[in-house]
């Protein structure tokens, strides 16, 4: 708002006055389990599934984490622990050794699954899925350089990025 940054990225619209959030694309959020995790059978997991889990998140509040937010919470669950890491290659090497599951964009796994460490679970039946955002001042949303770098960043990701979808 102060100027600082032209555009964030982020999943986590909040309602803040002068402030666009503009769609990029829809995404799915799935459960990253290791090859012997006993859920990396299935197809989707419910809540309830994770009780017993160790769930490794981004440090963050778990309040704008959508696994909760979307998913935990709603049907009043807790895993039987949280582990923090900052790094989604970190995260994605303490769920190989089986140190527990994680919940990330399906986009954000796609270089990790050919190496067959990690299985990917759907969050419930019909899966979780959220619009990933540029936010942006209003007063710059017809900026060229806003409309330049959104249409760049479309294409590229709708290129390279598997599992998402037209938020439109």
């Amino acid at each position: 708002m102060r100027g600082d940054l032209d555009l964030v990225i982020t999943s986590d619209p909040q309602p803040l006055d002068a402030v666009e959030y503009l769609p990029l694309f829809k995404y799915e959020l799935v459960l990253a389990v290791s090859e012997s995790n006993p859920l990396a059978s299935s197809k989707f997991v419910m809540p309830e599934q994770l009780a017993d889990q160790t769930l490794i998140t981004y440090p963050v509040d778990k309040q704008r984490l959508d696994v909760f937010t979307a998913f935990l919470d709603p049907a009043d669950v807790e895993p039987a622990a949280i582990r923090k890491a900052e790094l989604t290659p970190i995260i994605a090497q303490l769920v190989a050794s089986n140190r527990g599951v994680a919940a990330l964009p399906n986009w954000a796994l796609t270089e990790y699954m050919n190496q067959g460490w990690l299985r990917l679970c759907r969050l419930g039946p019909q899966g979780v899925w959220r619009t990933l955002y540029a936010t942006v001042r209003s007063e710059d949303t017809d900026a060229s350089y806003i409309e330049e770098f959104l249409t760049i960043t479309r294409d590229v990701c709708f290129k390279t990025l598997a599992g998402i979808k037209s938020a439109k």
